[in-house]
Parts: structure tokens; sequence; C-alpha cells
């Protein structure tokens, strides 16, 4: 095993955490009330599916951008991070590393469109305010025809993604790998993201920034906890 490959990729993964958690603070890391965007927040909220929008009125059109640019620059760095995870669990043998590997591929391989496709209805719907009214019911219709295809490419990559780490940590759990048992506490969808959520009570602007980025969060614990434990290797396992 190399391991210069296997710290740079689990260093990879960890910077590529922090991007992505960058990525989503400046893309949906806000917070508006429906008194300061009254036609989009209560008069036509029956008529807008994107449940994000709340969280993006009060960015301007660049910061949007770079926020869905960002992740999407950075995905190569999650691609090595999977590849790093994989060669912890990968001394177990069987299909169980293999196929968490693939889902974990696979999820990051999808998850850029997921991301940016936020951009898309957010940026339709906050064109309406400035148009004459007789254009607010085709771009409803446009932003609820993006907001439809976000959230199919956003579970196509969450899904794929949460299957992926209850494989990983069902490895840990059941067989022999680079990581001691009890690191399946940590290195599975639930309790990361369950710590990083507890930021999101904290008063704002803070509490929005660790909602809005709390799955990356949680992936910057896993391969920060990944990386630490495998730095020389990881458990030794029998042959």
């Amino acid at each position: 095993m190399n391991l210069v490959a296997l710290r740079a990729a689990g260093i990879a993964g960890i910077v590529g955490a922090i991007c992505w958690a960058i990525g989503d603070v400046l893309l949906v890391g806000g917070s508006a009330p429906a008194e300061q965007f009254p036609l989009l927040l209560r008069d036509y909220a029956d008529r807008i599916p994107f449940k994000a929008l709340a969280w993006m009125l009060p960015f301007d059109e660049p910061r949007l951008a770079a926020g869905a640019m960002i992740a999407n620059l950075s995905i190569p760095l999650y691609l090595a991070g999977s590849w790093h995870l994989y060669q912890g669990v990968k001394p177990a043998g069987g299909t169980l590393p293999f196929a968490a590997f693939a889902l974990l591929f696979c999820a990051n391989a999808w998850s850029p469109l997921g991301h940016a496709s936020f951009y898309y209805p957010g940026m339709v719907y906050k064109t309406i305010p400035a148009l004459p009214v007789t254009a607010h019911p085709a771009l409803l219709t446009l932003g609820a025809q993006f907001s439809h295809m976000q959230a199919a490419a956003w579970f196509l990559a969450v899904i794929p993604l949460a299957l992926g780490m209850l494989l990983l940590c069902a490895t840990i759990l059941a067989r022999p790998t680079r990581y001691p048992r009890w690191s399946a506490v940590v290195l599975n969808p639930v309790v990361p993201l369950l710590l990083a959520a507890m930021g999101a009570a904290l008063p704002t602007p803070v509490g929005p920034w660790f909602f809005a980025a709390a799955l990356n969060v949680g992936f910057f614990i896993v391969y920060g906890l990944s990386t630490i434990l495998l730095w020389n290797g990881g458990r030794t396992v029998a042959r």
C-alpha cells in the first residue's frame, strides 16, 4: 500500500469537504423572513415548490454563482476521498468494500449537478419581482420545472451517498479492516450529520451556515478521522 497516496487522498477528502461547505454557505446559507420578500414567500408561496428559496434570496448573483462553481470545480477531491475510504475497508475482501466504493464514487460524480442546480430556480424566482406582473406566470412555471429537476438531481446524489456510507460502516463492523471497529460510530452517515446539525442552533448568521453545510461538515469529520486512523496504514489485518 502506498502511504503517500493514501494520505494525499485523505487530505483531498478533507479539503473537498471544506470547499463544498463553503459552496453550501455561499449558495444556501442565508435566511430571509417572509416580511422581507412578501411577493415570493407569501403571495406566491403555494406556487413555488422550491423550498430553498428563502435561504438564497438575501444573496446577489455573483455569490450564488460562486457557491455553485466552487463545489463543481472541487469534486475531484471528493472522488479521491472515496478511494481513500475504500482503501480503509478493502482488506475485508468480498463484495461489500467495492460496493461501498462504487456507491460513494458514483454519488460524488453525480453530486455537482445536484448542488449547482440550486442556482437556476433560485435565480428565476429572484428575477420575478423585477418584472411586470404579466411575466410572473411564465417564470413561476419555469421555476417549478427547474425546481423538480433540482430535487431529482439532489436525491440522485444523496441516496447512494448515504447507502455507500452505511455499507462502509457495516463492513467495518462485520469484518477486519484497517479501521478499528469503534470508528464505525463516526464513519457513517448519521452521527457526523447530527454533530454538524447541532451548529444550526447557533445564532444568525452562523446557525444558517451550519444548517446549509451540515452534510459536508459531517464529511469533514469523516475524512479527518479516517486520515488520522490511516496515516500510518491503519490497523494490521491478518491474512
